[in-house]
């Protein structure tokens, strides 16, 4: 069977060589058009493909740009907003002339007290180390640019 391969693959060669060019010629006739129609469409749909592609890259960094922006502000304003906590605080504290027995309301309230300056700390520490990871994202971007 194998032998009987070789031979008929030995006797079509010569036909084959000669014939393929007119097929490769009746199929350029044939089906070239239609082809360069498919080839154009499709270079026409990557170009739209590609403006896609930049506008929502574009829109994600602004909405990137607008999100770090806010989150900041939400930073900045978490330590304000601390500070104003622990002021408030000692204004609902009565004023004490100092003979009066401290009640445990007010150990309340001054815990309390101490409590709020001590997240005021913290919130200044968190906006702090969010300012410093921000630089150091910038500087790392800059660098891999």
């Amino acid at each position: 069977m194998n032998a009987a391969k070789k031979l008929v693959k030995a006797a079509g060669f010569p036909v084959w060589k000669r014939l393929r060019w007119r097929i490769e010629q009746v199929t350029d006739e044939r089906f070239g058009p239609r082809l360069d129609h498919l080839h154009a469409e499709l270079d026409g749909l990557r170009g739209e493909l590609r403006e896609l592609r930049d506008g929502v890259t574009g829109r994600c960094d602004e909405l990137a740009g607008h999100h770090r922006w806010h989150d900041d502000e939400l930073r900045r304003l978490a330590a304000h907003v601390a500070g104003l906590d622990s002021r408030l605080a000692g204004l609902e504290r009565p004023a004490t002339d100092g003979s009066a027995p401290v009640s445990a309301v007010e150990e309340v309230r001054a815990e309390h007290a101490r409590v709020r300056a001590r997240l005021s700390a913290v919130a200044r520490y968190e906006e702090r180390l969010a300012r410093l990871e921000e630089a150091l994202s910038v500087r790392v971007e800059r660098a891999g640019e």
